[in-house]
């Protein structure tokens, strides 16, 4: 029987950084949206220079005066323009849409170990794999949905958004992943132009631009997914919202994608625990209980619930990307137990992070 060592801590977190941040740097002709750092440049007397996280170099042409920080952590949105010839030749020009402070994961944060059972190398390898193989299958889900959504997005470009013909685009949304229940058009200001399928037409019309992400999404128009809530329809749901921008840039729409959570963890983790007495939770930083897989009890059997465990919420699982310790699961282990290892790691979507525990 051995103590999980610093090197299953090392490897988990740097595998943390990478589902952390997915493919968050996209980049559809000349427009990208990507995560990065505003880098200070010594040169040519100085200037304010943005790296992204893959490593490309962009020179904004209208950084706003508070983000000119080095070191400072944003999310951007812009389009290069090649055709700018600046004094300070560093970087590809990028004329910037929008820009706010990451609020997502950083190097800074560290992985958290904490108190652990004694496990035996058998035990150990099959917890730590197990660990990697969701976190990967459940941020390639993400992914690939996040992927559809953001072509067809790119397909409106220049469309009339009332036109007959955005129906058909709306049926192709909802047909790219078996999670996904509800697609819709929003005006420019949140209005509910368009929907499928045909059961939820009597939204049309409808000015949802109070809910969290259209105003998120309004006002800094970048691509965005929802934390866990109740549609007024009552199902329960996650959404995904793409600007839609004219020819010449301006935004002219929104594309909403909402998706059974649920649905989409248990396609991606299907079958990994077969053949093992552990068991796969996906929660909410608060909580919030996502999906899981395994045999796991009642209290999470009805993936239409929510449920928050404010106990796992204030532990570290809530603080931390990645690490391991002895936790209180409360009904979700046999009864006499009253902590149990559990490792986790972090997933996330245009910054809105799952935690993958397996325990």
């Amino acid at each position: 029987m051995i103590r999980s060592t610093a090197s299953v801590g090392v490897y988990f977190i740097a595998l943390s950084f990478f589902c952390a941040a997915g493919c968050i740097a996209q980049e559809t002709g000349s427009e990208i949206t990507s995560y990065g750092t505003i880098t200070y440049i010594d040169l040519e007397g100085g200037f304010y220079g943005f790296i992204a996280q893959d490593g490309a170099q962009y020179l904004p042409l209208d950084l706003p005066d508070e983000y000119k920080q080095d070191g400072l952590h944003v999310d951007i949105t812009g389009v290069i323009d090649p055709d700018v010839v600046t004094i300070q030749m560093w970087g590809q020009p990028l004329r910037i849409l929008s820009i706010t402070k990451h609020k997502g994961f950083t190097q800074s944060d560290s992985w958290y170990e904490g108190d652990t059972s004694f496990l035996s190398p058998e035990e150990e390898l099959a917890i730590t794999t197990l660990e990697i193989r969701a976190s990967a299958a459940l941020s390639k889900a993400l992914q690939d949905c996040d992927a559809a959504i953001a072509a067809y997005a790119a397909e409106l470009k220049g469309k009339n958004l009332k036109s007959p013909d955005a129906q058909g685009y709306l049926e192709k949304v909802a047909k790219s992943n078996p999670a996904i229940f509800e697609v819709s058009l929003l005006d420019r200001s949140g209005t509910i132009i368009a929907v499928y399928p045909e059961k939820y037409s009597s939204s049309i019309g409808s000015n949802v631009r109070n809910q969290t992400m259209v105003t998120s999404v309004i006002r800094n128009p970048a691509p965005g997914m929802s934390e866990y809530f109740k549609t007024v329809e009552g199902e329960y749901a996650v959404s995904i919202m793409y600007p839609i921008y004219s020819s010449s840039l301006s935004v002219t729409g929104y594309l909403s994608v909402l998706i059974h959570p649920a649905l989409l963890v248990e396609n991606s983790l299907d079958s990994l625990t077969d053949g093992s007495d552990l068991n796969i939770l996906v929660i909410q930083p608060d909580g919030t209980i996502i999906g899981y897989e395994g045999s796991l009890p009642a209290m999470v059997s009805d993936p239409s619930a929510i449920q928050k465990m404010a106990f796992i919420a204030s532990s570290p699982v809530g603080t931390y990307p990645a690490g391991f310790d002895m936790l209180s699961l409360g009904d979700m282990v046999a009864s006499g137990e009253y902590t149990t290892l559990v490792y986790w790691n972090t997933v996330s979507l245009h910054n809105t992070p799952w935690r993958v525990m397996v325990f």
